[in-house]
């Protein structure tokens, strides 16, 4: 044999061996869900409560409008979508805005 057929059936059982060894290994382990969520509808909400204390570009409670803000702010940097509802409940909570 020659020194091209060793690599080509080296290149081969490696591959085999890997990709075998890849799927035994994310088939025992669940993929977590956490990674994969859709903020903008929780967003939404945000900004809907958001609306409700402003008229236009005026605010009128500059409190509440902070406090929305930096929820909303919150929301966007969260990881998992428990977190979000955490932030939601706050937000119903603190503020006149309803679920």
């Amino acid at each position: 044999m020659g020194i091209n057929v060793k690599f080509t059936i080296a290149v081969i059982a490696v591959a085999v061996i890997g990709f075998t060894a890849s799927s035994y290994f994310f088939s025992t382990q669940p993929i977590p869900s956490d990674w994969m969520f859709d903020k903008s509808k929780y967003i939404q909400e945000i900004d809907a409560c958001l609306e409700a204390h402003s008229f236009d570009d005026i605010s009128i409670n500059s409190f509440g409008k902070s406090f929305v803000t930096n929820l909303k702010q919150q929301a966007e940097a969260s990881q998992s979508e428990e977190e979000v509802k955490e932030i939601l409940n706050r937000l119903y909570d603190i503020t006149s805005c309803e679920p």
